[in-house]
């Protein structure tokens, strides 16, 4: 959510995740996460509790609890440059056939260069299952996310930091041959006081697009 994160003892969030599918189909995802400090405000635990529908091409809409997540994360700011090294369990906690049946491993490596009224960030994801139903195949992925300029254009005491930047993601799936699949959109997020505010909106390109059309709010409040 912005530098502020790192400061936070403990927070709750609320994550609303829509994702139009290039073959028509469609999943929303509703989560509640939670986080809270250990020994320091650099180091932080966090648990993820989903609930997801999903929208076929044909047939009713159907709804399920998710893939629970548990994470650790540790992050180093600096007024020039920050980074964080996150890891995280995704177990096979899913009803109603929501979600893949299948434990993930999730590292995260994010740097943020910054300079006065702006700011670069690129996000390094590598997931991989390591354990699965017979159903399904193996997940293993590697992502990168670009954010930039993180350019402000709001300046008031009720919207901290309000700012926008471009956003660029590209996937490559290591268990579909090294198949490459990008998306490109928006970013805006601020504080509305002592509420961090994230809304993501993105497209995917090209012949194989990470999705048709994704948007992406978050809510975080101090407690």
């Amino acid at each position: 959510m912005g530098d502020e994160i790192y400061t936070i003892d403990h927070d709750g969030t609320l994550y609303y995740d829509f994702r139009g599918n290039r073959d028509g189909s469609a999943k929303v995802k509703r989560e509640v996460r939670y986080d809270r400090n250990l020994w320091n405000v650099c180091a932080q635990l966090q648990v993820r509790l989903p609930f997801v529908t999903r929208y076929p091409t044909a047939g009713n809409p159907y709804s399920g609890f998710g893939n629970a997540e548990l994470g650790y994360s540790y992050g180093v700011r600096s007024p020039a440059f920050d980074h964080s090294l996150e890891v995280r369990a995704a177990f096979p906690t899913q009803s109603n056939g929501v979600e893949a049946i299948q434990t993930q491993i999730k590292t995260f490596y994010t740097t943020k260069w910054k300079w006065t009224g702006g700011s670069v960030s690129y996000m390094n994801e590598f997931n991989q299952a390591v354990s699965r139903s017979s159903l399904v195949r193996y997940a293993s992925f590697y992502e990168g996310e670009l954010v930039l300029p993180n350019s402000a254009f709001v300046d008031s005491p009720a919207l901290r930091g309000l700012r926008i930047s471009a956003i660029y993601n590209g996937r490559v799936l290591f268990n579909r041959g090294g198949l490459y699949q990008s998306a490109i959109g928006g970013l805006l997020y601020g504080n509305l006081n002592d509420v961090a505010l994230k809304l993501v909106d993105t497209w995917g390109i090209g012949p194989h697009g990470l999705w048709k059309y994704r948007v992406e709010a978050t809510a975080a409040a101090r407690f």
